[in-house]
């Protein structure tokens, strides 16, 4: 009969075990919590923390936009720096010293223009041309030498001396070479017969010419006003070769003046062509 007890006992005892331990494992049991349950002030940070990548990321693709549009200004300023520093612009000059000389009496002249090219500001090479003529009887002499207007040239360079000048105002020296072809007589030749005691006037046929000669210039120019400028030069003269006629050397040659004087002098009007200082602006997008 203790038997039957015992075992009602341990059943019994089975069931309020079971009883008991049931809903503690039923609160041990752990739900997973969604992301949008989780609370405000935590969400508010994960937003402003996702806010502030983009952000970061929006500000640094347009800082390297930022940079190529610098990089490529950059190069585009230096290689327009690099071309003004290299082509300053181009001088057109007039040389006035023949018509001022004309109404002094002088009976010849050369009347030229001249280009130059800035090339640093130090270098200037030059091409001048011009046309000369003489209608001129020398003192103590029995002819007019006639020389028919005839074109003439010269190329050279002038090195500045004030290349480091932002203005046109320099003091250079140069080298020209110069050529001349041309048609010249004597005319009004007065002749004496002894014999029969009477003098008498002929001309000489028109002779054709050919002349070239070397120059060495020390030049000066002064700007005046903007892009006008005035200035002067010396130079000096070195016959290389002029043919002769029949009838003599020719008194005076286009270009190179008279003959039996290696000085000449020039004085100039300019421009300055700004061709090649223009800066361009650069417009950023």
């Amino acid at each position: 009969m203790w038997q039957i007890k015992t075992k009602i006992l341990a059943i019994i005892s089975v069931v309020l075990i079971s009883c008991v331990c049931l809903p503690v494992a039923a609160q041990r049991v752990v739900t997973p919590v969604e992301s949008n349950d989780l609370p405000i002030e935590l969400q508010k940070k994960e937003a402003a923390k996702a806010s502030k990548a983009a952000k970061e990321q929006v500000e640094k693709a347009a800082q390297s936009k930022k940079d190529s549009v610098d990089v490529a200004a950059t190069d585009t300023t230096l290689a327009e720096k690099k071309q003004e520093e290299v082509f300053r612009g181009i001088l057109l000059t007039a040389d006035i010293s023949a018509p001022i000389m004309n109404l002094f009496g002088t009976q010849y002249g050369n009347y030229e223009v001249a280009l130059e090219v800035d090339l640093l500001h130090r270098f200037f090479p030059v091409v001048e041309v011009g046309v000369g003529h003489a209608n001129y009887t020398p003192e103590g002499n029995n002819y007019t030498f006639l020389c028919n207007p005839s074109v003439y040239g010269r190329v050279g360079l002038n090195y500045n001396f004030f290349y480091k000048s932002p203005a046109n105002s320099f003091i250079a020296v140069g080298v020209r070479y110069g050529l001349s072809a041309f048609s010249c007589s004597l005319q009004n030749v007065t002749l004496s017969d002894p014999y029969w005691g009477i003098d008498y006037v002929t001309n000489t046929p028109q002779q054709n010419a050919f002349a070239h000669w070397g120059e060495l210039v020390a030049a000066l120019r002064v700007q005046v006003y903007k892009n006008f400028y005035m200035g002067f030069s010396g130079r000096y003269r070195i016959l290389i070769g002029c043919s002769a006629s029949d009838y003599g050397e020719p008194y005076f040659i286009p270009g190179f003046g008279p003959k039996n004087s290696g000085f000449g002098f020039t004085y100039v009007v300019g421009y300055n062509l700004p061709i090649g200082t223009k800066k361009k602006e650069i417009k950023l997008p």
